[in-house]
C-alpha cells in the first residue's frame, strides 16, 4: 500500500492533490490511500463539498517503513516527523526542492507551475483522464483555483490556464461562480481565533540557516482582521518561542490590491519596522522566499 500525504497545516492543494494522486496511482494499477496532515481550512472543505466526495481521514500514524508519495512539499520540516523514517517512493511539487532525503531512487515529478494539482493533470494519459468522473475532476480544479488564486498570482502559467480549461470542460462548473464562491471560502476569516488564522496556511522553511515559519492569509480586505492584529502578534511570538524558530513571518495578502503587509515576531529582522508592505506581493513561493533570502544575514 502506498500512502499519498501532503505537507502540515494543509490547503487546498495539499489535500486535493493527495487525494487525486492516490486515485491515479489506483488507475495505474497500484494500491494507493490519501491521508491528510492536519485540520482542512474552509475553502478545502467548500471544494469537497461542492465535489460531493469524502475528505481523506487524518494520518494518525506513523509512516516508519512505509512506502509513501509525497504531495505540494519536499521540506523535511513540512511533513510528519516519521517522514524521516518512510520509504518515500514518489514526489509530485511544484515549489522549489528542499532537503528531503530518500532511501532509494523515487519517481520525481517537479515543475515551474503554479499548483501541484496542473502538474498531476498533465502526468495523466488520456485514458487516466476519461476515467475521472467530474467530481474527481472538481477536486484538481479547486486546487488549482486556489493555489493560482483563481489564475491570478505571479506563479500562475499557461499550463495552469490551460489545465482549468480542460477542467472546467469535464466538470461542466460555472468557472465565475465557482470562482467566487471558492475565494469567499478562501478569505473567510470570520469566528476564527488567533491561533486558528495563524495555523491556517503556515509553513516551515531553512533560510541562510535560520528557521523560519512563514504564515500567509489572503484577504478581501486588510481590515477584516483589525480586530484580532494584536492577538495574532502574540500568537506569532508564542510560536516562535514553541517551535525554536529564528523568525516567524505573517503575510496579510490583499487579493484584491494585489499588495501584502508584513509582520514579523523573532529577532532575525528586528531592524526593519513593521508593517512591511511589499506592493504586487502576492505569492509566499515566488516572491515571499526570495525577499527573506535577500534580507536574512546567514547565521552566525
Amino acid at each position: 500500500m502506498i500512502h499519498v500525504i501532503g505537507h502540515l497545516n494543509p490547503d487546498s492543494d495539499a489535500i486535493c492533490t493527495a487525494a487525486m494522486t492516490a486515485r491515479w496511482l489506483t488507475l495505474r494499477g497500484q494500491q494507493a490511500t490519501a491521508w491528510r496532515a492536519g485540520e482542512p481550512n474552509r475553502e478545502t472543505q467548500f471544494i469537497f463539498a461542492h465535489a460531493g466526495l469524502d475528505m481523506p481521514e487524518r494520518l494518525t500514524f506513523p509512516l516508519t517503513d512505509l512506502d509513501v508519495w509525497v504531495v505540494d512539499f519536499t521540506e523535511p520540516t513540512q511533513g510528519p516527523e516519521s517522514l524521516s523514517e518512510s520509504n518515500v517512493v514518489g514526489i509530485i511539487d511544484h515549489h522549489r526542492l528542499g532537503g528531503l532525503v530518500t532511501r532509494l531512487p523515487p519517481e520525481v515529478w517537479v515543475k515551474p507551475v503554479g499548483s501541484s494539482a496542473t502538474l498531476l493533470w498533465q502526468l495523466m494519459t488520456d485514458d487516466e483522464r476519461s476515467q475521472l468522473s467530474s467530481a474527481e475532476a472538481v477536486l484538481l480544479l479547486g486546487a488549482i483555483l486556489s493555489d493560482t488564486v483563481t489564475l491570478r498570482s505571479p506563479t500562475t502559467t499557461s499550463d495552469d490556464s490551460q489545465a482549468v480549461g480542460a477542467l472546467v470542460q469535464k466538470t461542466g462548473v460555472d468557472l465565475d461562480a465557482f470562482s467566487r464562491d471558492l475565494l469567499s471560502a478562501k478569505t473567510s476569516v470570520e469566528g476564527m481565533s488567533a491561533r486558528e488564522l495563524l495555523h491556517k496556511d503556515i509553513k516551515t522553511f531553512t533560510i541562510h540557516g535560520h528557521k523560519v515559519c512563514v504564515a500567509q492569509l489572503e484577504l478581501y480586505a486588510l481590515r477584516q482582521v483589525d480586530g484580532v492584529l494584536d492577538d495574532l502578534r502574540e500568537e506569532m511570538t508564542r510560536y516562535a518561542e514553541e517551535n525554536q524558530a529564528a523568525l516567524v513571518v505573517l503575510m496579510l495578502t490583499d487579493i484584491n490590491l494585489g499588495d501584502t503587509s508584513l509582520w514579523f515576531a523573532g529577532s532575525a529582522l528586528s531592524d526593519i519596522p513593521q508593517p512591511c508592505k511589499v506592493e504586487g506581493m502576492l505569492s509566499r513561493k515566488k516572491q515571499m522566499l526570495p525577499w527573506l533570502e535577500s534580507h536574512l544575514k546567514p547565521r552566525q
